[in-house]
């Protein structure tokens, strides 16, 4: 069997079963992407905090990949709630060697996604590239066509990283999700925080991971986010969620998402 280019974390703690097949269907537009013996997707689903039984919940994630001919893995996490933990569930399974962080009610834009690989493996040591997220609403219209570049397309050195743009800009430079890291250097920095947060947890990832590895930014449309009322960053205060930004700083510092002592 041929090994997978593209491992897919989704992190699912509503069963919004809808929106899932479209995320699902988003992927089966890698799947002809090959690079040497690799090619394809490997796809985990990790259930976090699902209401009714895990076979239950298991056996339509398995319904909705089949019919999207993508090859999936369901499992639940075990450790703290919350789409870290859960997403560390995911990357411990992880065999391909670019990783892809898809949440379970948006899509990917495959031809961008692509344009990531080719990007990041084209650019001397670059370990992650980013480009571009439009908004859409529940069905799919699209409301923002997200924020202007910060970078210049081509090279994005550990010196001029996604912590200092944040630290600058107050909002992020870009969407988490719209990325393709290496797998190695997600798990090299942690992984995700291992800790329950209500807010920044993917912040804390990259924060790290671009203030290790040079990056490449992509001037294109590589994922969709789709925003609705049940989105986390739709909820009321969100925004006024402490975002821990000094334990974050004190990560970079130390290069880890792991717990920094006091």
């Amino acid at each position: 069997m041929t090994a997978p280019l593209f491992g897919v974390i989704t992190a699912m703690g509503r069963p919004e079963y809808d929106l899932l097949e479209l995320a699902a269907d988003s992927l089966s537009g890698l799947a002809c992407v090959r690079r040497g013996a690799r090619q394809g997707v490997e796809w985990f689903v990790v259930l976090d905090g699902m209401e009714r039984s895990v076979d239950d919940h298991t056996l339509r994630v398995r319904s909705i990949a089949r019919a999207a001919d993508v090859a999936v893995t369901v499992l639940s996490n075990p450790g703290p709630p919350g789409p870290g933990p859960a997403r560390n569930t995911g990357l411990a399974h992880v065999n391909a060697p670019w990783l892809i962080t898809l949440d379970s009610d948006d899509t990917i834009a495959a031809e961008g996604m692509c344009a990531l690989l080719q990007a990041v493996e084209s650019t001397p040591a670059a370990a992650w590239a980013a480009g571009r997220a439009p908004h859409t609403d529940r069905e799919g219209r699209r409301t923002w066509n997200g924020p202007p570049d910060y970078f210049a397309p081509g090279p994005i050195e550990v010196t001029h990283s996604f912590w200092e743009a944040k630290l600058r800009l107050g909002g992020l430079p870009f969407l988490c999700t719209a990325t393709l890291a290496h797998t190695e250097a997600v798990r090299a920095v942690g992984g995700w925080p291992g800790d329950r947060r209500r807010r920044a947890e993917d912040t804390c990832l990259w924060a790290v991971l671009t203030s290790r590895f040079r990056g490449v930014w992509v001037p294109e449309e590589v994922y969709l986010y789709r925003r609705h009322a049940q989105s986390v960053t739709h909820q009321p205060g969100f925004r006024q969620t402490d975002e821990r930004l000094a334990d974050i700083s004190a990560m970079v510092a130390a290069g880890t998402t792991n717990p920094v002592p006091g």
